[in-house]
């Protein structure tokens, strides 16, 4: 029946986005989507709403009870999401703990994965907007190897701006700064760090990730 295969169709496409939301906030530690994520889930909450009425109403009709057990199955979305982020963390952490053993410090190469992590720690613990805040627990086993909690200030300056930047689009509806202003040499400098220009420090992933949340224009020639 039409109502079937609508089920069957809206069940699959939450099993997909399920699976997609995680990867998203394990992959970015944080929950901020871009409009166009937002707007499918909506319309697949409504498409989901619809369908289980859908199947609420026929069972209704044709129901013939034939055992006393009721299985439910219960959402483990959050959950499972909680569980694969402290999963990552414990590795990187161990990561880190033996980096600690074989240097003796905790200075890692800019390049490294390692050094983005850190730069995440630090941004948990001082409440950044968009990061969820560290366990007591995390913080305890961050503090028994000596982690650098203060921010150097490269990486200050560098989230300063761009949450400059976040305010600047929230205010104007786009990225494009006065041309001269601190947020347009800024945003210059990131292009040219992208573009592994001489005399420039690489962007780190995380840094490249915050600013495609906020749908930064990489080619300049292409602003509008």
């Amino acid at each position: 029946s039409s109502y079937l295969i609508s089920f069957r169709f809206v069940s699959f496409a939450y099993s997909h986005h399920h699976s997609a939301q995680t990867k998203y906030i394990i992959s970015h530690q944080h929950y901020r989507m871009r409009c166009s994520y937002v707007l499918f889930v909506v319309v697949l909450q409504l498409g989901l709403g619809t369908a289980f009425q859908q199947r609420r109403i026929a069972n209704s009709v044709a129901f013939t009870r034939t055992d006393e057990r009721v299985i439910q199955r219960p959402s483990t979305c959050l959950w499972q999401a909680s569980v694969d982020r402290q999963t990552v963390w414990n590795e990187k952490y161990q990561e880190l703990v033996e980096f600690h053993k074989k240097n003796g410090h905790l200075r890692v190469g800019r390049n490294s994965s390692l050094y983005d992590w850190q730069r995440i720690q630090r941004r948990k613990n001082n409440g950044m907007k968009g990061y969820s805040p560290l366990t007591d627990d995390q913080v305890r086993l961050l503090d028994e190897i000596d982690f650098p909690w203060v921010m150097t200030p490269y990486e200050t300056r560098w989230d300063a701006m761009y949450q400059e930047l976040v305010e600047f689009k929230k205010k104007h509806g786009h990225l494009r700064a006065k041309y001269g202003s601190s947020l347009y040499v800024w945003q210059t400098v990131q292009r040219r760090k992208r573009n592994g220009m001489k005399r420039y420090s690489p962007l780190t992933d995380d840094q490249v990730r915050l600013l495609d949340d906020i749908d930064f224009q990489w080619d300049a020639n292409r602003e509008t």
